[in-house]
Protein backbone atom coordinates (compact mmCIF):
# COMPACT_ATOMS: atom_id res chain seq x y z
CA UNK A 1 0.00 0.00 0.00
CA UNK A 2 1.34 3.65 -0.85
CA UNK A 3 0.80 6.12 1.67
CA UNK A 4 1.70 9.83 2.10
CA UNK A 5 0.99 11.36 5.73
CA UNK A 6 0.24 14.94 6.10
CA UNK A 7 1.74 16.40 8.96
CA UNK A 8 1.50 19.95 9.83
CA UNK A 9 4.20 20.33 12.39
CA UNK A 10 7.26 19.48 13.47
CA UNK A 11 8.04 16.43 15.12
CA UNK A 12 11.83 15.52 14.63
CA UNK A 13 13.29 14.43 16.63
CA UNK A 14 9.78 13.02 18.93
CA UNK A 15 10.31 13.80 22.47
CA UNK A 16 6.64 15.15 23.33
CA UNK A 17 3.68 12.42 23.13
CA UNK A 18 1.96 13.54 20.68
CA UNK A 19 5.50 13.60 18.32
CA UNK A 20 6.30 10.30 19.71
CA UNK A 21 2.91 9.01 18.59
CA UNK A 22 3.20 10.20 15.11
CA UNK A 23 6.79 8.77 14.35
CA UNK A 24 5.77 5.46 15.83
CA UNK A 25 3.06 5.37 13.60
CA UNK A 26 5.04 6.14 10.30
CA UNK A 27 7.87 3.57 11.60
CA UNK A 28 5.74 1.05 11.84
CA UNK A 29 3.61 1.94 9.07
CA UNK A 30 6.44 2.00 6.63
CA UNK A 31 8.14 -1.68 7.69
CA UNK A 32 5.66 -3.49 4.69
CA UNK A 33 4.58 -0.07 3.00
CA UNK A 34 5.81 2.50 0.99
CA UNK A 35 4.85 5.79 3.68
CA UNK A 36 6.00 9.62 2.60
CA UNK A 37 5.67 11.72 5.36
CA UNK A 38 4.56 15.38 3.49
CA UNK A 39 5.89 17.86 6.33
CA UNK A 40 7.53 20.95 7.91
CA UNK A 41 11.09 21.52 8.86
CA UNK A 42 12.10 19.35 11.72
CA UNK A 43 13.50 20.72 14.78
CA UNK A 44 16.67 18.95 13.91
CA UNK A 45 18.08 17.39 11.04
CA UNK A 46 19.52 13.51 11.74
CA UNK A 47 16.09 12.16 13.45
CA UNK A 48 14.57 10.62 10.44
CA UNK A 49 15.48 7.60 11.90
CA UNK A 50 13.16 8.00 14.36
CA UNK A 51 10.30 7.31 11.13
CA UNK A 52 11.79 3.82 10.00
CA UNK A 53 11.85 3.56 5.98
CA UNK A 54 9.44 6.44 5.44
CA UNK A 55 10.54 9.02 2.68
CA UNK A 56 10.64 12.42 4.16
CA UNK A 57 9.51 15.39 2.06
CA UNK A 58 9.98 18.74 3.70
CA UNK A 59 7.07 21.03 1.45
CA UNK A 60 5.76 22.94 4.15
CA UNK A 61 7.18 26.34 5.80
CA UNK A 62 7.22 26.11 9.57
CA UNK A 63 4.91 29.46 10.36
CA UNK A 64 1.70 30.19 10.69
CA UNK A 65 0.61 30.84 7.17
CA UNK A 66 1.19 26.88 6.07
CA UNK A 67 -3.09 26.52 7.55
CA UNK A 68 -4.13 28.86 4.69
CA UNK A 69 -1.03 28.23 1.90
CA UNK A 70 -3.17 27.21 -0.93
CA UNK A 71 0.43 26.60 -3.02
CA UNK A 72 0.22 23.41 -0.67
CA UNK A 73 -2.37 22.16 -3.30
CA UNK A 74 -0.38 21.75 -6.30
CA UNK A 75 2.86 20.91 -4.26
CA UNK A 76 0.46 17.85 -2.27
CA UNK A 77 -1.23 16.68 -5.86
CA UNK A 78 1.78 16.50 -7.41
CA UNK A 79 3.44 14.16 -5.01
CA UNK A 80 -0.17 12.20 -4.65
CA UNK A 81 0.48 11.45 -8.76
CA UNK A 82 3.93 10.97 -8.47
CA UNK A 83 3.57 8.40 -5.59
CA UNK A 84 0.51 6.75 -7.28
CA UNK A 85 -0.53 6.81 -3.58
CA UNK A 86 -3.87 4.82 -2.20
CA UNK A 87 -4.73 6.65 0.55
CA UNK A 88 -3.85 10.08 1.98
CA UNK A 89 -3.56 9.72 6.03
CA UNK A 90 -3.76 13.47 7.98
CA UNK A 91 -2.36 13.57 11.20
CA UNK A 92 -5.14 15.75 12.98
CA UNK A 93 -7.72 17.68 11.52
CA UNK A 94 -6.02 21.26 11.13
CA UNK A 95 -5.95 20.77 7.47
CA UNK A 96 -10.03 20.90 7.18
CA UNK A 97 -9.80 23.07 4.39
CA UNK A 98 -7.43 21.26 2.59
CA UNK A 99 -9.41 17.66 3.09
CA UNK A 100 -12.75 19.48 1.72
CA UNK A 101 -10.83 20.49 -1.26
CA UNK A 102 -9.25 17.52 -2.21
CA UNK A 103 -12.55 15.35 -1.21
CA UNK A 104 -14.95 17.74 -3.64
CA UNK A 105 -11.99 17.96 -6.48
CA UNK A 106 -10.43 14.57 -6.92
CA UNK A 107 -10.98 10.93 -6.40
CA UNK A 108 -8.13 10.21 -3.67
CA UNK A 109 -9.09 8.33 -0.36
CA UNK A 110 -8.60 10.80 2.93
CA UNK A 111 -8.17 9.72 6.23
CA UNK A 112 -7.56 11.81 9.84
CA UNK A 113 -5.75 10.58 12.74
CA UNK A 114 -7.67 12.78 15.73
CA UNK A 115 -5.35 12.92 18.65
CA UNK A 116 -8.13 14.98 20.77
CA UNK A 117 -11.30 16.06 20.46
CA UNK A 118 -9.91 19.52 19.60
CA UNK A 119 -12.84 21.75 20.38
CA UNK A 120 -13.24 19.62 23.77
CA UNK A 121 -9.84 20.10 24.82
CA UNK A 122 -9.77 23.87 24.35
CA UNK A 123 -13.55 24.48 25.79
CA UNK A 124 -11.77 22.31 28.85
CA UNK A 125 -8.86 25.30 28.95
CA UNK A 126 -11.60 27.88 29.22
CA UNK A 127 -10.67 29.22 25.24
CA UNK A 128 -13.21 31.60 23.68
CA UNK A 129 -13.37 29.85 19.81
CA UNK A 130 -14.09 26.29 20.92
CA UNK A 131 -17.49 26.54 19.36
CA UNK A 132 -16.19 27.76 15.95
CA UNK A 133 -13.32 24.54 16.03
CA UNK A 134 -16.57 22.84 16.86
CA UNK A 135 -17.53 23.66 13.51
CA UNK A 136 -14.61 23.02 11.65
CA UNK A 137 -13.58 19.93 13.19
CA UNK A 138 -17.34 18.55 12.72
CA UNK A 139 -16.85 19.32 8.69
CA UNK A 140 -13.32 18.01 8.32
CA UNK A 141 -14.03 14.73 9.97
CA UNK A 142 -17.60 13.92 8.02
CA UNK A 143 -15.79 15.25 4.57
CA UNK A 144 -12.93 12.32 4.94
CA UNK A 145 -13.59 8.69 4.36
CA UNK A 146 -11.57 7.46 7.07
CA UNK A 147 -11.71 8.94 11.17
CA UNK A 148 -8.94 7.25 13.37
CA UNK A 149 -8.79 7.76 17.05
CA UNK A 150 -6.60 7.75 19.93
CA UNK A 151 -9.22 6.20 22.46
CA UNK A 152 -12.34 4.77 22.74
CA UNK A 153 -14.31 7.08 24.36
CA UNK A 154 -12.63 9.86 21.86
CA UNK A 155 -14.38 7.50 18.94
CA UNK A 156 -17.82 7.59 20.84
CA UNK A 157 -18.10 11.55 21.42
CA UNK A 158 -17.17 12.10 17.74
CA UNK A 159 -19.80 9.56 16.32
CA UNK A 160 -22.00 11.75 18.79
CA UNK A 161 -21.11 15.42 18.34
CA UNK A 162 -20.30 15.56 14.87
CA UNK A 163 -22.98 12.44 13.71
CA UNK A 164 -19.81 10.58 12.07
CA UNK A 165 -21.01 6.74 10.50
CA UNK A 166 -19.65 4.40 13.25
CA UNK A 167 -18.16 2.21 10.12
CA UNK A 168 -16.53 4.78 8.86
CA UNK A 169 -14.34 4.91 12.07
CA UNK A 170 -11.56 2.92 13.97
CA UNK A 171 -10.04 3.31 17.19
CA UNK A 172 -5.89 3.19 16.59
CA UNK A 173 -4.33 3.96 20.24
CA UNK A 174 -0.91 5.46 21.04
CA UNK A 175 0.90 2.75 20.89
CA UNK A 176 3.86 1.19 22.87
CA UNK A 177 7.11 -0.29 20.50
CA UNK A 178 6.78 -3.87 22.70
CA UNK A 179 4.70 -6.90 22.18
CA UNK A 180 5.34 -8.19 25.74
CA UNK A 181 6.98 -6.60 28.75
CA UNK A 182 10.48 -5.17 28.60
CA UNK A 183 13.31 -6.04 29.98
CA UNK A 184 13.99 -3.20 32.10
CA UNK A 185 16.90 -1.42 34.02
CA UNK A 186 19.51 -3.17 35.39
CA UNK A 187 19.56 -2.63 39.71
CA UNK A 188 23.07 -1.31 39.12
CA UNK A 189 22.23 1.87 36.87
CA UNK A 190 18.97 2.15 38.96
CA UNK A 191 20.78 2.62 42.45
CA UNK A 192 23.93 4.61 40.16
CA UNK A 193 20.52 6.98 39.53
CA UNK A 194 19.26 7.16 43.57
CA UNK A 195 22.82 8.59 44.42
CA UNK A 196 22.83 11.17 41.97
CA UNK A 197 19.51 11.95 43.10
CA UNK A 198 20.43 12.11 46.95
CA UNK A 199 17.56 9.61 47.67
CA UNK A 200 17.95 8.12 50.61
CA UNK A 201 17.19 4.06 51.12
CA UNK A 202 14.32 4.50 53.60
CA UNK A 203 12.30 7.31 50.85
CA UNK A 204 10.17 6.09 47.95
CA UNK A 205 11.08 7.98 44.43
CA UNK A 206 7.96 9.30 43.21
CA UNK A 207 7.75 10.35 39.39
CA UNK A 208 5.80 12.82 37.31
CA UNK A 209 7.52 14.02 33.96
CA UNK A 210 5.84 15.71 31.08
CA UNK A 211 5.89 18.54 28.37
CA UNK A 212 5.53 21.21 31.00
CA UNK A 213 5.04 24.41 28.49
CA UNK A 214 1.73 22.76 28.13
CA UNK A 215 -0.87 24.39 30.69
CA UNK A 216 -2.58 21.43 32.03
CA UNK A 217 0.77 19.83 32.66
CA UNK A 218 2.59 22.87 34.55
CA UNK A 219 -0.97 22.76 36.41
CA UNK A 220 -0.25 19.53 37.43
CA UNK A 221 2.96 20.45 38.40
CA UNK A 222 1.19 23.27 40.97
CA UNK A 223 -1.60 20.42 42.24
CA UNK A 224 2.11 18.07 43.82
CA UNK A 225 3.67 20.99 45.14
CA UNK A 226 0.45 22.72 46.70
CA UNK A 227 -2.00 19.66 47.56
CA UNK A 228 0.20 16.42 47.48
CA UNK A 229 3.16 17.32 48.65
CA UNK A 230 1.69 18.84 51.89
CA UNK A 231 -0.28 15.70 52.33
CA UNK A 232 2.35 13.28 52.08
CA UNK A 233 4.30 15.13 54.76
CA UNK A 234 1.71 15.35 56.74
CA UNK A 235 1.43 11.74 57.51
CA UNK A 236 5.33 11.79 58.38
CA UNK A 237 6.03 9.49 54.49
CA UNK A 238 9.53 9.68 53.56
CA UNK A 239 9.81 10.25 50.11
CA UNK A 240 11.18 12.45 47.00
CA UNK A 241 9.41 13.85 43.91
CA UNK A 242 11.38 13.86 41.00
CA UNK A 243 9.65 16.35 37.85
CA UNK A 244 11.52 15.53 34.17
CA UNK A 245 10.10 17.59 31.42
CA UNK A 246 11.01 20.66 29.02
CA UNK A 247 9.26 24.18 29.35
CA UNK A 248 8.38 24.26 32.69
CA UNK A 249 7.63 28.59 33.83
CA UNK A 250 10.41 29.79 35.85
CA UNK A 251 8.37 30.71 38.31
CA UNK A 252 7.42 27.60 38.55
CA UNK A 253 11.33 25.36 38.88
CA UNK A 254 11.82 28.68 41.35
CA UNK A 255 8.77 27.44 43.48
CA UNK A 256 10.22 23.67 43.50
CA UNK A 257 13.72 25.14 44.50
CA UNK A 258 12.10 26.53 47.56
CA UNK A 259 10.29 23.10 48.51
CA UNK A 260 12.16 20.48 50.32
CA UNK A 261 12.33 17.01 48.71
CA UNK A 262 11.31 17.48 45.18
CA UNK A 263 13.61 17.71 42.55
CA UNK A 264 12.92 19.09 38.77
CA UNK A 265 15.69 17.99 36.48
CA UNK A 266 14.20 19.71 33.23
CA UNK A 267 14.56 17.21 30.54
CA UNK A 268 16.45 14.06 30.58
CA UNK A 269 17.51 11.79 27.82
CA UNK A 270 16.63 8.38 29.07
CA UNK A 271 13.21 8.57 31.02
CA UNK A 272 12.44 5.06 30.85
CA UNK A 273 15.20 4.79 33.67
CA UNK A 274 13.38 7.26 35.48
CA UNK A 275 10.40 5.21 35.22
CA UNK A 276 12.11 1.74 36.16
CA UNK A 277 13.48 3.19 39.09
CA UNK A 278 10.31 5.03 40.62
CA UNK A 279 8.54 3.37 43.14
CA UNK A 280 5.21 5.23 41.92
CA UNK A 281 4.06 7.71 38.95
CA UNK A 282 1.82 10.58 39.54
CA UNK A 283 -0.61 11.78 37.01
CA UNK A 284 -2.58 14.42 38.72
CA UNK A 285 -4.15 15.92 35.33
CA UNK A 286 -7.86 18.07 35.35
CA UNK A 287 -7.71 19.77 32.28
CA UNK A 288 -7.05 19.29 28.56
CA UNK A 289 -8.78 16.43 26.34
CA UNK A 290 -7.21 13.48 24.60
CA UNK A 291 -5.15 10.28 25.86
CA UNK A 292 -2.15 11.29 28.02
CA UNK A 293 0.54 9.18 26.36
CA UNK A 294 3.05 9.30 29.80
CA UNK A 295 0.88 7.45 31.40
CA UNK A 296 0.53 4.06 28.95
CA UNK A 297 4.82 4.74 28.46
CA UNK A 298 5.22 4.10 32.22
CA UNK A 299 2.18 1.43 32.50
CA UNK A 300 4.30 -0.28 29.50
CA UNK A 301 7.17 -1.16 31.33
CA UNK A 302 4.87 -2.72 34.78
CA UNK A 303 5.36 0.84 36.48
CA UNK A 304 1.72 1.86 38.67
CA UNK A 305 0.49 5.17 37.82
CA UNK A 306 -1.98 6.75 40.42
CA UNK A 307 -4.38 9.01 38.54
CA UNK A 308 -6.97 11.61 38.58
CA UNK A 309 -9.77 10.73 36.37
CA UNK A 310 -9.21 13.23 33.28
CA UNK A 311 -5.86 11.92 33.83
CA UNK A 312 -6.73 8.32 32.47
CA UNK A 313 -9.27 9.68 29.97
CA UNK A 314 -8.98 7.33 26.96
CA UNK A 315 -6.94 4.78 28.67
CA UNK A 316 -8.40 1.11 28.54
CA UNK A 317 -8.77 0.61 32.64
CA UNK A 318 -9.64 -3.46 31.78
CA UNK A 319 -6.06 -4.47 30.41
CA UNK A 320 -4.19 -2.56 33.21
CA UNK A 321 -4.28 -5.06 35.89
CA UNK A 322 -3.75 -3.13 39.32
CA UNK A 323 -0.99 -1.18 37.79
CA UNK A 324 -3.46 2.25 37.04
CA UNK A 325 -4.95 3.38 40.27
CA UNK A 326 -7.85 6.05 39.46
CA UNK A 327 -8.84 8.40 42.02
CA UNK A 328 -12.19 11.29 41.11
CA UNK A 329 -10.34 14.96 39.85
CA UNK A 330 -9.73 17.20 42.76
CA UNK A 331 -10.19 15.01 45.60
CA UNK A 332 -6.18 15.44 46.96
CA UNK A 333 -6.49 13.42 49.95
CA UNK A 334 -8.07 10.13 47.79
CA UNK A 335 -4.85 10.94 45.56
CA UNK A 336 -2.25 11.02 48.21
CA UNK A 337 -3.75 7.97 50.20
CA UNK A 338 -3.97 6.19 47.07
CA UNK A 339 0.34 6.71 46.82
CA UNK A 340 0.80 5.24 50.12
CA UNK A 341 -1.37 2.87 49.80
CA UNK A 342 -0.38 1.22 47.20
CA UNK A 343 3.23 2.34 46.15
CA UNK A 344 4.77 -1.12 47.56
CA UNK A 345 2.12 -3.56 46.29
CA UNK A 346 2.84 -5.76 44.11
CA UNK A 347 2.48 -4.76 40.26
CA UNK A 348 0.68 -6.70 37.99
CA UNK A 349 -0.04 -5.91 33.71
CA UNK A 350 -1.71 -8.52 31.83
CA UNK A 351 -0.87 -9.54 28.35
CA UNK A 352 -3.81 -7.85 27.17
CA UNK A 353 -2.38 -4.11 27.38
CA UNK A 354 0.50 -5.02 24.82
CA UNK A 355 -2.20 -6.83 22.53
CA UNK A 356 -4.14 -3.26 22.84
CA UNK A 357 -1.34 -1.05 22.94
CA UNK A 358 1.45 -2.53 20.54
CA UNK A 359 2.42 -0.48 17.63
CA UNK A 360 2.73 -3.87 15.83
CA UNK A 361 -1.53 -5.03 16.20
CA UNK A 362 -2.65 -1.08 15.99
CA UNK A 363 -1.29 -0.93 12.62
CA UNK A 364 -2.23 -4.27 11.93
CA UNK A 365 -5.70 -3.10 12.80
CA UNK A 366 -5.62 0.30 10.58
CA UNK A 367 -4.26 -1.00 7.34
CA UNK A 368 -6.78 -3.68 7.77
CA UNK A 369 -9.57 -0.90 7.40
CA UNK A 370 -7.67 1.04 4.68
CA UNK A 371 -7.76 -2.40 2.96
Amino acid sequence: MRIISVISYPFLPATTGGEICTAGLLNELSKNHEVTAFTVEPYKNGYEYQTGKTEMVYAMPFNASRYYNFSLIGKLKKLVKQKKVNWILFEQPWFGWLIVWLRLTTKNKIAVRSHNIEYLRFKSMGKWFWQMLYIYEKTTYKSAHLVFFLSESDRQKAIYEFDLKPINTLLTPYGVSYDKQPTLTNTQAISNLKNELNIGTNEQMILFFSTLSYAPNYDAVNFIIDEIYPRLTQQGFAFKIIICGKGLPEQLAQKITNTAHINYLGFVEDINLYIDAADIMLNPILSGGGVKTKAIDTLARNQRVISTQNGAEGIDINVCGNNLIITQDNNWDDFANAIIQHINEPKILPAAFYQTYSWSNVVRNLVEKLY
